[in-house]
C-alpha cells in the first residue's frame, strides 16, 4: 500500500470535519467508515484525529475567528457548509498544530477549496485566512 502524504490525509481530515458538521455522529463510526473507504489513513491516524478531534473541541473559538474576519456586511451564514469546514481546519492548525507552518495550512485550505468549494470559493478561503493568520501571528 502506498504511502499516504500529509496532504492526503488532511483531506481526510477535512473529510471528517466536514461530516462531523452535517450530523455529529459518534466520531469513532466516522472514524471506522473513512478508514473502510480509505484504508491508508491507518498510517496517518493520529494526526486525522488529532485535527478532527481539535477541531470540534476549539469549535467556538475557530468560528468566532471566522466571523472576526470577515468583511463588513457578511455573515457566517453566507459561508458554504465546505468553506467552513476547511477554513476551521486551517485555522486549528495555524493555531495548535506545531510542525504544520501557517503558510502550509493556508496553501492546503486554498487547495480543498479548490477541489470541493465551488467557483471563487477558494479566493475566499485565502483572503480569509491570511487576516486570520495575521491576527494570530
Amino acid at each position: 500500500m502506498k504511502k499516504q502524504t500529509r496532504s492526503e490525509a488532511r483531506d481526510a481530515a477535512f473529510t471528517q470535519v466536514f461530516q462531523m458538521s452535517m450530523h455529529e455522529d459518534d466520531m469513532d463510526v466516522i472514524m471506522d467508515e473513512l478508514l473502510k473507504e480509505r484504508p491508508e489513513c491507518e498510517a496517518n491516524l493520529g494526526y486525522i484525529r488529532q485535527v478532527v478531534d481539535g477541531v470540534a473541541e476549539h469549535k467556538k473559538e475557530l468560528e468566532e475567528l471566522i466571523e472576526k474576519n470577515l468583511k463588513q456586511g457578511w455573515s457566517v451564514s453566507r459561508i458554504s457548509k465546505t468553506s467552513f469546514a476547511i477554513m476551521k481546519l486551517a485555522i486549528f492548525e495555524m493555531k495548535y498544530v506545531d510542525d504544520v507552518p501557517a503558510k502550509v495550512a493556508i496553501n492546503e485550505a486554498v487547495e480543498l477549496a479548490k477541489r470541493y468549494g465551488s467557483e471563487g470559493e477558494a479566493n475566499f478561503v485565502n483572503g480569509l485566512l491570511a487576516s486570520v493568520y495575521k491576527e494570530i501571528s
